[in-house]
């Protein structure tokens, strides 16, 4: 679905093209706009707060969220208090957040990388093995397995039971 939307910026009046992105986790559209420009925007689980893909909490972000509501399927929000872990290692800075549930007997984990955009979910089985659900197959086609093996490392420093 295409959405025209109309803002200022810098008292000068714009126009863009809003798309809406299914998301299993987000409120998400890809805006285009007159000028070229384009990028994904998203809600942060945590806050509601609009973000503009790789860029962050922008003001762009602010402005076009705002004009997003009224095009929104779920307009309420209901915030995801996410578990963040950060590692520091020979310069390399590893950061992920998540949201662990449980679904019937498995221990379920929403992945969430440091631009806070979720990536999957991954599911504790019985066998000590770990399975992906995804949001989508192409996202599963991109998974970078070195981060999931240091996710699957990580997440069992934050439950009691740890093995």
């Amino acid at each position: 679905m295409n959405n025209i939307i109309y803002f200022t910026i810098d008292e000068k009046e714009c126009q863009a093209n809003a798309s809406y992105v299914p998301h299993r986790n987000h409120n998400m559209f890809k805006v285009q706009f007159n000028n070229g420009y384009e990028n994904i925007f998203f809600t942060d689980v945590e806050t509601g707060k609009w973000i503009e893909e790789d860029l962050g909490f922008t003001q762009l972000a602010k402005l076009i969220g705002s004009q997003m509501h009224n095009f929104l399927r779920s307009p309420v929000h209901v915030p995801k208090l996410l578990t963040w872990h950060k590692q520091v290692s020979d310069q390399d800075v590893f950061i992920f957040g998540f949201f662990n549930f449980m679904k019937d007997k498995y221990r379920m984990f929403e992945i969430y990388n440091q631009n806070k955009k979720y990536l999957y979910t991954l599911v504790e089985m019985d066998n000590e093995e770990w399975h992906i659900l995804g949001n989508n197959v192409l996202a599963l086609k991109h998974i970078n397995s070195s981060f999931v093996e240091k996710v699957i490392q990580a997440l069992p420093l934050f439950w009691e039971d740890a093995r």
